[in-house]
Order: structure tokens, then sequence, then C-alpha cells
């Protein structure tokens, strides 16, 4: 945990060299719709995921339905309204299985990504080293620094999937331990979490738009502070423990609030209507 400040310091500058001058003009409106996109999914994503699927299979229907009419020359209309209501009752009818799909790879990310934080990304410089992309390293310090300009112009040159593939070739054969438990929590977390989104619906919904929330709040927020308010950026990087405390008292709060939304939700609906 110790290397935390200097990892964030080192993706700050990261993003301040190397994202494109537009992007950064649009820094505070990115941000800023990031921030409310993450509340309304902490708050609402599991009340409203079913509509939002289902809107989601409706457009993507209509999209296709109007290709197809255009392509064969039928009427436009007619070909949208047809691959709408097609898809939609698809999306409709397989609600569970999507949410299942999702909860499981959202919980293979956090479940993959927290081990191989720990267990595989330590080896990222000695892979480089070996391969003889990354110069040696002087005294051997084993401290996280960003790549200059000249090496990550090369890395942009070389294929992001072939280095990866390479990387977890290396990471097999020489740290065959730390693959295979990899991959073992990354397949265990794909399975319960396509069995929870199927058996449990709604506590899925709720796990995983809290999740998905946190994360872009959290992104909004580091977009923001970055932009706008430098200091504080670097203060919180200098305190790694406030960004977990900041992060895991938001990510209770939003399963407290869901829980109690769709709770409240479901005794209505079990309640008679009036005769």
């Amino acid at each position: 945990m110790g290397d935390i400040p200097t990892i964030l310091e080192q993706a700050t500058l990261f993003v301040q060299q190397h994202a494109p001058a537009d992007i950064l003009r649009q820094a505070v409106p990115a941000g800023v719709s990031l921030l409310i996109l993450g509340i309304l999914l902490s708050v609402l994503g599991a009340k409203f995921a079913r509509f939002g699927f289902s809107t989601f299979f409706i457009l993507l229907g209509a999209s296709a339905g109007l290709a197809f009419a255009r392509e064969r020359n039928f009427q436009p209309l007619a070909g949208a309204a047809v691959g709408a209501a097609l898809v939609g009752a698809f999306g409709f009818l397989t609600f569970r299985l999507w949410v299942g799909a999702l909860t499981g790879i959202v919980l293979c990310l956090a479940a993959a990504g927290f081990f191989g934080y720990y267990n595989v990304i330590p080896h990222v410089g000695e892979f480089e080293q070996t391969t003889g992309i990354m110069a040696a390293k002087d005294s051997g310090a084993n401290t996280f620094t960003i790549p200059t300009p000249e090496q990550q112009q090369a890395y942009r040159d070389r294929s992001p999937s072939e280095w990866a593939s390479r990387f977890w070739s290396y990471i097999r054969e020489h740290h065959w331990s730390s693959a295979c438990v990899s991959e073992t929590i990354a397949a265990v977390a794909l399975l319960s979490g396509l069995c929870i989104g199927l058996l449990a619906t709604r506590a899925a919904l709720i796990i995983t738009t809290s999740l998905v929330g946190t994360s872009l709040v959290t992104a909004g927020m580091a977009t923001l502070l970055t932009h706008s308010v430098p200091q504080s950026c670097q203060a919180f990087q200098q305190n790694p423990g406030l960004i977990g405390i900041g992060l895991g008292g938001f990510l209770l709060t939003s399963l407290v609030l869901q829980f109690m939304l769709s709770r409240k939700g479901a005794i209505k609906s079990s309640q008679p209507a009036p005769a």
C-alpha cells in the first residue's frame, strides 16, 4: 500500500502529458457528468435497471431494424418498429441472464484486479526488463516510475493485445502459482456473479450498480480535483487511507440506500389494491 501515492502521482502526470488538449479542456464537464451519473446509478440503479436494460435493447433493435430495412429497401420505420419489438422483447425476457452476466463481469474485474494488484502487476517491470523493452533500473530500487515519453511512444507502436498475451505467457511460465490463482479467482467470481444474478437478481443489481456507481463517482471526483484543485488532489495522494475511507463510506451508503428503496418498492407491490 505504500506505493499508492507514487502510483497516483505518476498516473496524474501521465494524463497531463499525453491526453489530447481537447479532452483536457473538457475535463470539468466530463467530471461533472461522471459524478452525476455515478450518484444516480449508486442510488437508483437497481430500481430502474429493468427499464434501462429494456430501453437499451429497444434502441439496439430499432437501430438494427432500420439498418436492415435500408439495406433491403424496406420501409425504414416499419423495420425499426419490428426490430425494436423483437429485440426489446428478447431483452426483457432474458433480463435475469443479463443481470447475471453483468454481475459476473463486475465481480470478476474487482476480484482479479485486487489480486493482480498485489501478485501480478509487480512483475510488469521484471517482464519489461527481461524482454528488453525497458532499460534496467538503477540500484534495483523497488519504486513505481512512469515510462519516459520516448518509451511510451515505443509502447504505442506495439499491439496492446500482443503485449498482454506475451506478458501473461511470461507470468504463466515464471510465476505459475500467481497465474493459476488469478485465473481461478476470476473464474469463480464470474460464475458466482452469474449465479447471484440468476437466483438473487435484486441483490445482484444492488451490488453491481453500487460498485459501478462508486467507480464513476471516483473517476469524476478525481477528474475535477486534478483539473480544478490540484493541491487537494496532491493531499489525497499523500493520504491514500482517506481515499479508502471515503470510497468505503460511499459504497456502504449506496448499498444501504438501494436496499431500502428496493425493499420499499417490493412492500408496496405486495400490498393488495384497495377495493
